[in-house]
């Protein structure tokens, strides 16, 4: 028996041995493809710090991976750490030089460093192969915004010489040699326009106005003549005289010409536009109800034009008037059910204006147009948690990942509303991870936002970034009354009481039928001692369809 034992202990050592050696013995590339592998699951279920984790193991075992580093640096990068994305992505570069993608990385974290130079050495690196348009409209963005006016000069030649002429470009580089005072060049743009289509009436406009604006009167009266001579009933007098009432200054004249204009078709709807959009640059000339009058025109000529429909509700959205803007929308997407763009926009707009019905009976409609793409089933999810119906959300939500949400370009608003969903069930700990995750991303909707921060005031957790975001949405949702019953709401628990009363009588200024407002009205008022006031509003919110047991309650202990 004792031989036994010795015997039985000689094996178990034997195999252990053969254990720790089989575990050592793994090949470094098992290994790190192993780790990798984890580092992607991670990333697409949004667990960067973990994935941060696994990619760094990856790196030691092999520091000569590219995609590794540049995995990395894409962390970083989503972070906001511009100098650590910088240097890994360097690295990846380096190890890599081949690869376009990383020299796009690459100029956009230079461009966001302001390293202008380097950001556009990069990105002409990424342009040397293979760009397609919209690559140069993105390097023009670039340039434009770092107001590089003679690159993207050079930039839109470059363009017309890969892509062939476009009236587009005359207009861009015109606009561009107005800024650098070059009137003789901007003039040519547009007589270049007019020598490729001599009927071109809104390229002898645009020179007209050119002239009248910079003083050249007898040039400008001349370009007047050529328009009468090629038709003498043509809109485009009242255009001209438009454009003239705006060089000295005459706002009133200016719309009156330009509206008449507007009433034909022989200016072309894109230039109608174009000339609504010049008018949005011009603090002097832009006024909120003469653009909606332009917009109006257009809409009464051209009933079914989803082009004039989408811009007005663009309009409507800039002015913060997101019912109007859904109302146009719709109309869009009546006449052109193709643009995919439309529902997107349209999904959003049902969320804020919380015509949650509505969003169901669109929903349904965009299933049948759009079976298989993620983002219908995501707001089929949205629809049904704001009804109440979480069972269908929770299965919606299930559905919107496996047709690819998380690859998608919108899969940040998947963040949110799933964030959203689990708070509305008091999942709080999973709701402000994906709020988190949805904050840490760089595409925030203030409106999105205002609803985090309701989450944030509403569970206490993070005051300080509840009172900076508020901050920060203001100027886009300074006249809509959810972000005054939010700022409210967070004066209240501040205790900033003078304050939380002007913005819950804002609130209600703007929405005068959401029980919820006289609710919290009825709140700040008790909290001011008040209690006349409050039981007013709070009596209010009964009549609008407020919880009559728990609202009697409140009135019962003020009184």
């Amino acid at each position: 028996m004792r031989w036994f034992g010795v015997i039985l202990l000689s094996v178990i050592c034997s195999v252990s041995a053969v254990a720790q050696q089989a575990q050592k013995s793994v090949p470094p590339v098992v290994e790190f493809n192993g780790l990798f592998s984890q580092a992607n699951i991670q990333l697409l279920k949004g667990e960067n710090e973990k994935a941060m984790s696994s990619l760094r193991a990856a790196l030691k075992v092999n520091p000569s991976s590219s995609v590794c580093n540049f995995e990395i640096a894409r962390l970083y990068f989503s972070n906001g750490d511009f100098d650590a994305a910088l240097s890994y992505g360097l690295q990846a570069y380096n190890l890599n030089s081949s690869n376009r993608w990383y020299s796009n990385f690459l100029g956009a974290v230079y461009e966001k460093l302001g390293d202008y130079k380097n950001a556009s050495k990069f990105y002409e690196i990424y342009l040397s192969e293979n760009p397609s348009y919209s690559d140069y409209e993105s390097f023009l963005d670039f340039q434009l915004h770092f107001q590089k006016t003679n690159d993207a000069i050079a930039t839109l030649n470059k363009m017309e010489n890969i892509f062939g002429y476009q009236t587009l470009y005359s207009l861009q580089r015109a606009e561009l040699y107005v800024q650098k005072n070059d009137i003789n060049s901007a003039a040519e743009e547009y007589k270049r326009i007019i020598r490729t289509d001599s009927t071109n009436l809104s390229a002898y406009g645009l020179l007209e106005e050119l002239y009248y604006s910079h003083g050249k009167l007898a040039e400008a009266q001349e370009v007047q003549n050529r328009i009468k001579k090629i038709d003498p009933n043509n809109p485009l007098s009242q255009l001209s005289q438009a454009m003239l009432c705006r060089s000295n200054g005459q706002v009133d004249c200016f719309y009156q010409n330009l509206v008449e204009s507007f009433k034909s078709d022989k200016i072309t709807i894109q230039d109608k536009l174009l000339i609504i959009a010049d008018i949005f640059k011009d603090p002097k000339f832009f006024d909120v109800a003469c653009v909606e009058n332009l917009f109006q025109t257009l809409n009464d000529f051209f009933p079914e034009s989803s082009l004039v429909h989408t811009n007005f509700s663009d309009f409507y959205l800039y002015i913060n008037k997101p019912e109007k803007s859904l109302e146009q929308l719709e109309l869009a997407v009546k006449h052109n059910q193709s643009d995919f763009k439309n529902y997107h926009n349209i999904f959003q707009l049902y969320f804020i204006t919380e015509n949650y019905e509505g969003l169901r009976k669109f929903v349904d409609e965009a299933l049948e147009l759009y079976p298989d793409v993620a983002e219908v089933y995501l707001y089929s999810a949205v629809a049904d948690m704001c009804l109440g119906k979480f069972n269908s959300a929770e299965d919606e939500f299930a559905t919107a990942m496996d047709f690819g949400i998380d690859v998608s370009p919108v899969v940040h608003n998947y963040w949110f509303y799933y964030g959203l969903y689990n708070y509305l069930l008091g999942n709080k700990e999973v709701a402000f991870d994906y709020f988190d995750k949805y904050y840490n991303n760089n595409q925030l909707d203030s409106y999105l936002l205002t609803r985090y921060v309701y989450c944030l005031v509403d569970s206490k957790k993070n005051m300080t970034l509840a009172g900076n975001l508020l901050i920060k949405v203001e100027k886009e949702q300074r006249n809509y009354y959810y972000f005054y019953y939010v700022r409210a709401y967070y004066n209240l628990v501040k205790g900033n009481i003078a304050d939380a009363v002007s913005d819950i009588e804002k609130a209600i200024s703007l929405k005068n039928d959401k029980s919820i407002l006289h609710d919290l009205a009825g709140d700040i008022y008790k909290n001011n001692n008040d209690c006349a006031s409050a039981v007013k509003h709070w009596q209010e919110a009964q009549s609008r369809g407020g919880n009559s047991m728990i609202i009697n309650k409140k009135i019962q202990n003020c009184k």
